[in-house]
């Protein structure tokens, strides 16, 4: 019997590796529509989705549509509001959008010169305009990657012979208590006050962060910027960067990171410094790694996590060797309780006196069928976190069965109810009844907990509910294993075996005549 559930085991592996590359995420897509006499480009990839227009050459949207468990969809660019149902945009009059440039007031105008797909993962875009006497050209290149970032270059040509002083929008905002706040990197630190040009040596970028987003521009080349921020006859806040176009080019490098805020994806792309993970975060962080590690050597991260919980599990074993030989013993000695129980049940207190004495002399503990659940539950909690926040990469990687995404839900529950029925098979076969109280409302309370789970956490990413069924199965495997070591044993003290169980039934009767 053992073997056939070690073949079934095997095989549903096998089945799993065929079927293992089935999904992926779509490439980017872009479109060009007219609105309001401009045209603009919606640039699509599989974390958000970007709108830049010809009215002032600007940046009028990114909105994050892809959220995963505990996430939101969102709008970051303040003055846009998005319609996640349709991605139907609307603006606020007057607002300052990004990277649209300001010469005295007066804003230049622009076309949509270019729009090239470099490679299926790599868009191009080009905006080539006038401001007073300049000539200007934006690019802004858009990756389909887990980053959140766009590349933007600006090539000022003055063909006058004095300096330009020009104002470029990052945004425009309106503080709230709990909205995002305005921050500046100088010298390599964060700070939320504007600094006056001449106490600092380097500027780092500026831009609007929160406890769950960033949208953050960081100089990366060219001529050097300074920042400015002034507050609107509207109330709102209105920041970004003071430019000085010289005689002859001029060219700037930005880089914009408008996403989740996840630190590993920050220091990725050079703005890590913005966000200070806690105790928690720096935990997981050796996790995270670990996952990309094992994604890298697989390329697939369904067979990462199952790799994941092989090493867990043969890590974990040494430590719960010796509680699942007391569960094992547990089930062993279920007779002598159940006589305990029958014999004393008119004296609770005494039974109870009788089972603590039981559970010495056999070596059992009780409780040792609970160790199991708390020395995995922070492994538990490590890997929802890492999964949480590699779930950028999840996304972007090949599917896994019939998921194409194991950092959102399972869209048929397939999973939650496997899990469910193997946790629950296992509290039939490891766990059963011992005496006392568990044969009142406690009794059930190991079929409920997996009911209760399921009902509550069915939204988790598949991928933890994935490593939570292997855990499992794994869980049941070892402790036949350990049945079947702990059954060898007692073979070769069979005949040893026999006394004891006389000199129990010995300590039967004393107890019947002495009580």
């Amino acid at each position: 019997m053992h073997r056939i559930r070690g073949y079934l085991v095997f095989l549903s592996l096998l089945i799993m590796f065929a079927f293992s590359t089935w999904g992926g995420q779509p490439g980017l897509t872009y479109r060009v529509y007219e609105r309001d006499g401009y045209r603009e480009i919606e640039v699509n990839t599989a974390l958000a989705s970007y709108v830049f227009s010809e009215d002032g050459g600007a940046l009028k949207s990114v909105f994050l549509n892809f959220a995963t468990y505990g996430t939101n969809e969102i709008e970051l660019v303040p003055g846009t509001e998005t319609d996640a149902s349709n991605l139907v945009r609307k603006y606020v009059k007057g607002a300052q959008f990004p990277f649209s440039l300001r010469q005295d007031g007066q804003e230049g105008k622009y076309i949509l010169s270019s729009h090239r797909q470099l490679d299926p993962d790599e868009l191009l875009v080009e905006f080539t305009g006038t401001i007073g006497e300049l000539s200007v050209i934006k690019r802004f290149t858009i990756k389909n990657d887990p980053y959140y970032t766009i590349w933007a270059d600006l090539k000022i040509d003055n063909s006058t012979q004095e300096a330009v002083k020009l104002h470029m929008s990052v945004g425009d905002y309106t503080p709230k208590e709990k909205g995002p706040e305005l921050v500046y990197r100088f010298d390599e630190a964060t700070v939320s006050a504007l600094l006056a040009k001449g106490s600092y040596q380097t500027f780092d970028g500026v831009g609007l962060m929160d406890k769950n987003t960033v949208f953050f521009l960081k100089p990366t080349g060219g001529e050097e910027a300074s920042p400015f921020a002034e507050r609107l006859p509207s109330g709102n806040r209105h920041f970004g960067l003071l430019l000085s176009a010289q005689p002859g080019t001029s060219s700037y490098s930005w880089l914009l990171y408008g996403g989740r805020r996840r630190f590993l994806l920050m220091e990725e792309v050079g703005v890590g410094g913005l966000d200070d993970p806690g105790t928690m975060a720096r935990m997981m962080i050796p996790v995270i790694q670990f996952l990309g590690w094992l994604y890298r050597v697989t390329g697939n991260y369904g067979w990462a996590i199952i790799l994941f919980t092989i090493l867990t599990r043969v890590v974990l074993f040494p430590i719960m060797r010796k509680q699942y030989h007391s569960m094992a013993k547990m089930q062993k000695i279920q007779p002598k309780l159940k006589k305990l129980q029958e014999r004393f049940k008119d004296d609770r207190q005494l039974m109870q006196k009788k089972l603590m004495e039981l559970y010495k002399k056999e070596g059992v503990n009780p409780m040792g069928g609970c160790l199991p659940m708390f020395v995995q539950l922070p492994i538990l909690i490590l890997l929802w976190k890492a999964v949480i926040y590699s779930a950028e990469q999840i996304h972007l990687s090949p599917g896994f069965l019939w998921l194409s995404d194991l950092s959102l839900r399972d869209p048929y529950f397939i999973l939650v109810i496997l899990t469910t029925a193997v946790m629950i098979l296992q509290q039939r076969l490891m766990t059963p009844m011992t005496a006392g109280e568990t044969s009142g409302s406690q009794k059930y309370m190991g079929y409920i907990f997996p009911l209760f789970m399921a009902f509550f956490l069915y939204n988790f990413p598949a991928g933890l509910w994935l490593y939570y069924l292997l855990t499992t199965l794994f869980q049941v495997g070892q402790q036949y294993f350990i049945n079947w070591e702990m059954a060898v044993a007692e073979e070769g003290g069979e005949v040893a075996a026999k006394p004891a169980l006389d000199g129990e039934q010995d300590d039967d009767r004393e107890g019947k005549t002495g009580d």
